[in-house]
């Protein structure tokens, strides 16, 4: 089977696991920086005007993803009469995030695609 770049499909595909991926690395970045609960990571993403809009159906199966990777843990904590799950970065977390860092970092052609990428 040969599939070509301008089958639409194939780019939705292909567009949907890179940033799939992406965010998955932006939650564990954001995750060590700030210990937070799913209805605040999208009012905290929801205000940042150019940052894609993530939906409730979208981010619970990836924090999911990452508590049964091992990569956050989560706690219940009260919060006023609510009782909220705190995602926090576990130490497997932060070696994966060390280690994306590290392999973006690692060539000056990755870094190239990096700055390129966010400007």
């Amino acid at each position: 089977m040969n599939i070509k770049m301008s089958d639409s499909g194939y780019r939705r595909a292909f567009e949907k696991k890179a940033m799939r991926h992406m965010f998955s690395t932006f939650l564990l970045w954001y995750i060590s920086k700030h210990k937070t609960h799913g209805y605040e990571l999208i009012k905290r993403l929801d205000e940042e005007e150019r940052f894609h809009v993530i939906t409730a159906s979208q981010l619970y199966p990836m924090l999911k993803s990452l508590l049964k990777q091992g990569l956050i843990s989560q706690k219940k904590e009260m919060q006023g009469k609510r009782a909220r799950k705190v995602y926090d970065i576990t130490g497997a977390g932060r070696a994966i995030l060390a280690q994306a860092k590290k392999c973006m970092c690692e060539s000056p052609l990755k870094r190239q695609f990096l700055r390129e990428m966010v400007q």
